[in-house]
């Protein structure tokens, strides 16, 4: 079984497809409500009542649009080089036009001023701005389709975070009960507390997603703020340059790792399999290498929302994954590719997790048990990426699910019970469930008192 976890976008190629991209392997689902008007809201939450039907387990992702500029709806159009294209409010839009969702972006582009749309698939250069009409020149692209981002690199555009749609989609997301939403565009920890703020009492955990260079430059407190992260390579690759993204998606899933919050890196890694049954050779590297950095998860967008071989990326993704872990745990692999790095020795949860991954990386421990209320402990030990099954028990289904998120972690779920019994129902669980047998030797870690708070406890049993 894999470690490293697959989160795939659901979308008119994937919908009907949960049952078979589940057999080969995939761990959730990601909502880009970009694409999710509330005229759909309906058909999404009987969507999602179908999906947990499938695989309750399945962790769902709910993707804010942010301050994320996207092109309005309008027809397919055509392009080539050299055509003349008037971007416009949508709410003045007249034939021939291109409708822009930021009414106000004429106020802050200059003729000079580049606009990437789709992810760098087309450019066009401003030319001229009156009466609100941006009038572009396009440097490359064959097609402009609705709805598609649009990056203005180097320019600072003053928008609110959370726009009414935003706010709209986030009470759906805690009505359907999602397990994370991702702040897509966050810039600050104020972006993060925002949704925070929404999402209170809920349980959903916030995932950041810093995709331009003011995110960039708050990165440290971004994550200090949030539950999660994921490298955003698209839109990122298109503010901060291309040849930068590999440094940053290094650096955040190090940091994350430090931190014990789980990361997903995103965008791209299987773009030719939307059309084609066979991968790029890069883009199986990609894979490869993302899950060496130590990523908790990897993530499909295209290749399943609208490509041809939705279940046949899963599975090649799966594939991929698994080779690169056989060769992370081999003798092949040098010793900074593996899971130790340095702990807070100040940290009772730090000192503890080094001191598991120092005794379960020994071959007579057969797997590591955390009974966990909230499931920071398991994902303490998940950092240190021990080749050994991480069973997180716990009471609570949300933690559970969120907990499918975490890399090499199996969530079981238990009924609350006090506190003297809490062990021997986990290791009875975990026999039931079959990752455990008679005889095998497990460690087991987490809080003294399962429904409190810290981790401060560190045994080894023999199972009975």
């Amino acid at each position: 079984m894999a470690k490293t976890k697959i989160l795939a976008t659901i979308g008119p190629a994937s919908a009907d497809k949960v049952e078979g991209l589940v057999k080969v392997g995939l761990d959730g689902i990601r909502f880009n409500m970009s694409h999710i008007p509330p005229e759909k809201y309906d058909f999404t939450f009987n969507l999602i009542k179908d999906i947990r039907a499938v695989n309750p387990d399945l962790f769902l992702v709910g993707d804010l649009q942010g301050p994320k500029i996207r092109l309005g709806d309008f027809p397919p159009l055509q392009i080539k080089p050299n055509d003349e294209i008037k971007i416009v409010p949508a709410l003045q839009l007249s034939q021939g036009e291109i409708p822009i969702q930021l009414e106000t972006l004429y106020q802050y582009v200059e003729p000079g001023h580049i606009l990437l749309v789709d992810d760098g698939n087309a450019s066009l250069e401003v030319k001229s701005i009156s009466n609100k009409t941006i009038t572009c020149i396009v440097q490359y692209g064959e097609v402009l389709n609705a709805r598609k981002g649009v990056n203005v690199p180097d320019v600072s555009i003053p928008v609110d975070y959370l726009s009414k749609n935003d706010a709209l989609h986030l009470r759906f997301m805690a009505g359907a009960n999602f397990d994370y939403v991702s702040a897509s565009y966050s810039r600050n920890r104020e972006d993060i507390l925002k949704v925070k703020e929404m999402l209170e009492g809920t349980g959903i955990k916030v995932i950041g997603k810093p995709e331009n260079r003011e995110g960039i430059s708050n990165l440290d407190d971004i994550i200090n703020e949030a539950d999660a992260m994921m490298v955003p390579r698209g839109d990122l690759g298109m503010e901060i340059g291309v040849v930068n993204v590999p440094v940053y998606q290094k650096i955040m899933i190090n940091k994350c790792r430090a931190a014990g919050k789980p990361v997903i890196t995103a965008t791209q890694m299987l773009e030719s399999m939307m059309r084609c049954k066979e991968p790029k050779r890069a883009e199986v590297s990609d894979i490869f290498n993302a899950v060496l950095d130590g990523t908790d998860a990897v993530m499909l967008s295209g290749e399943t929302s609208i490509g041809n071989y939705p279940i046949e990326a899963v599975d090649m993704m799966n594939k991929i994954i698994e080779r690169a872990e056989g060769y992370l745990f081999s003798n092949e692999a040098p010793g900074n590719e593996k899971g130790d790095f340095y702990a807070n020795p100040e940290m009772p949860a730090d000192s503890i997790s080094k001191a598991v991954y120092g005794i379960a990386s020994t071959p007579h421990i057969k797997a590591i048990l955390v009974p966990t209320s909230t499931g920071y402990t398991a994902r303490m030990i998940s950092r240190f990426r021990i080749n050994k099954p991480i069973i997180a028990v716990t009471y609570d289904p949300k933690v559970k699910t969120q907990l499918n998120a975490v890399w090499g972690v199996i969530p079981l779920l238990t009924e609350r019970l006090d506190e003297k019994y809490i062990l021997d129902s986990c290791i009875k669980l975990a026999r039931e469930k079959g990752h455990i047998g008679r005889g095998d030797r497990i460690l087991i870690t987490g809080g003294s008192k399962m429904h409190g708070k810290g981790t401060n406890l560190l045994r080894i049993e023999d199972v009975e």
